[in-house]
């Protein structure tokens, strides 16, 4: 954990706090946090490198995990901000 996290210490409660502690979860962890179905959490688990599997037992390494849905979004932010430049330059 960085020693940042006091600078968000509004944004941020008791849930948030225990899963920074942890450095696994389970898929129903992840899916009960990040508000995600069941195949898309496997699936963007998968796409991370995040998937550990150990007998039957699966857990997702968390920070791979946010690392990754960090990466999605600023791709997904750039290009949004993209299309929007180009929409309002059709516009002028």
């Amino acid at each position: 954990m960085s020693g940042d996290i006091w600078k968000f210490s509004d944004q941020i409660d008791d849930v948030d706090v225990e899963m920074l502690r942890r450095d696994f979860i389970t898929l129903r962890e992840g899916m009960e946090y990040y508000h995600l179905n069941e195949k898309p959490m496997v699936r963007l688990a998968r796409e991370a490198g995040a998937v550990y599997k150990i007998g039957k037992m699966v857990r997702v390494r968390r920070t791979i995990f946010e690392a990754y849905l960090r990466r999605i979004m600023m791709i997904e932010t750039k290009e949004t901000g993209k299309k929007d430049e180009e929409l309002d330059g059709r516009r002028k």
